[in-house]
């Protein structure tokens, strides 16, 4: 199945940091300590994340945000409205439900085991809190919202045309995709939900990420 990744950092930020700290931290240095289903789990969704990652085009591939903040630039293409203004570009990616599936238990999991508070897998996640600058419910909830994104019904007049745009290679020029009123439409109602999986709960940073996909 077909899913479209925005070029958001909002988005992206989160998507990397389940692989690092959190899948990462897991996998290396605490699955001798987990119960085997729990570390069978955290291996598969490791796998899964990053048979994920090798599928986005090179744009998307970053893992090392600079110190300026700003996101590597690294090409891609440009999107336009059907009037000509630059639209935040989507990437269809090709992406296996079970590789969802996987994702989606695994927090599942993760979630259960914060909440609860004891055994070795809260544990583990409150020794990554020790470890990483970054809070493990914020890590978790990060989690959370990319799924939830990645589980998102892309529309199918849309990835057909924003397939076109996406490299099928490393040497694959990116081609530029101008919507027609259709795509617009179907491109602005997936970008609102987008924003309502990513931003919700911080009304400021909700506006003003809408604006991205108006």
């Amino acid at each position: 199945m077909y899913v479209l990744v925005p070029d958001d950092m909002e988005f992206l930020v989160r998507f990397n940091e389940i692989e690092s700290p959190l899948l990462t931290s897991l996998r290396d240095y605490t699955l001798m300590e987990l119960y085997v289903e729990e570390a069978e789990l955290i291996r598969d969704a490791h796998k899964a994340w990053s048979d994920i990652h090798r599928q986005l085009p090179a744009v998307l591939q970053w893992k090392d945000l600079p110190e300026d903040g700003a996101a590597p630039d690294q090409g891609g293409y440009l999107l336009h409205s059907p009037r000509g203004r630059q639209l935040t570009s989507l990437y269809a990616v090709e992406v296996s439900p079970r590789h969802l599936e996987t994702l989606r238990a695994c927090h599942t999991m993760l979630a259960e085991a914060e909440q609860t508070g004891y055994g070795p897998l809260a544990n583990a996640l409150f020794a990554i809190q020790r470890a990483a600058d970054n809070q493990r419910k914020r890590l978790l909830d990060g989690y959370r919202r990319v799924v939830e994104v990645l589980e998102l019904k892309a529309p199918y007049n849309l990835v057909e045309s924003l397939r076109r745009a996406t490299p099928t290679g490393p040497e694959a020029p990116a081609v530029g995709i101008t919507l027609n009123g259709e795509e617009y439409a179907s491109y602005q109602k997936l970008g609102k939900d987008m924003v309502a999986v990513l931003s919700v709960g911080d009304s400021f940073a909700y506006l003003q990420h809408a604006r991205m996909y108006a």
